[in-house]
């Protein structure tokens, strides 16, 4: 009887220190998916479809985290459209519809919106959508606490 009760209490402890460990082996929610971009919505903006598990699916408006790029619907002079409409066809070109995404890190921000890292696979590596959409001069670093880029600013600086 000895033996049973003192490998009980072996059992109900080792749980506790057992916990940690397997928690840790778990990703944490929310922290990658992969989609296919039905449609390319602005400069910062894709519509995803995503595989949430086998059979069950949602399309979802994904903007991407760490930058802002020129509105084509809210541009507040006719330079910042147009510098728009060149930034959504630039992301149209590089991720049109069909284009395969990962989606990383999702967190929703004080609009509503979904905010993540989307990468896509370019034969050797997954390239980050803010870095090639920076590169390109297409869109500039941003932070959401940051304030507001005046677009219509920069082109009378030009």
């Amino acid at each position: 009887m000895k033996n049973v009760s003192f490998l009980a209490v072996c059992m109900f402890v080792g749980s506790f220190f057992a916990a940690p460990v397997a928690s840790q082996d778990v990703p944490a929610p929310y922290s990658e998916y992969y989609g296919k971009v039905e449609r390319v919505i602005d400069g910062d903006t894709i519509e995803v479809r995503i595989e949430l598990w086998p059979g069950f699916e949602a399309i979802y408006s994904v903007r991407a985290r760490g930058i802002d790029a020129p509105e084509v619907r809210r541009a507040k002079c006719p330079e910042e459209k147009l510098w728009a409409r060149e930034a959504r066809d630039r992301v149209a070109k590089l991720y049109g519809p069909g284009t395969v995404v990962r989606i990383e890190k999702v967190e929703i921000d004080s609009f509503g919106r979904a905010v993540a890292d989307i990468r896509r696979w370019r034969s050797d590596r997954w390239l980050y959508f803010a870095d090639e959409m920076v590169d390109a001069g297409m869109a500039e670093a941003w932070q959401e606490n940051w304030p507001d880029i005046e677009w219509c600013d920069k082109a009378s600086a030009r």
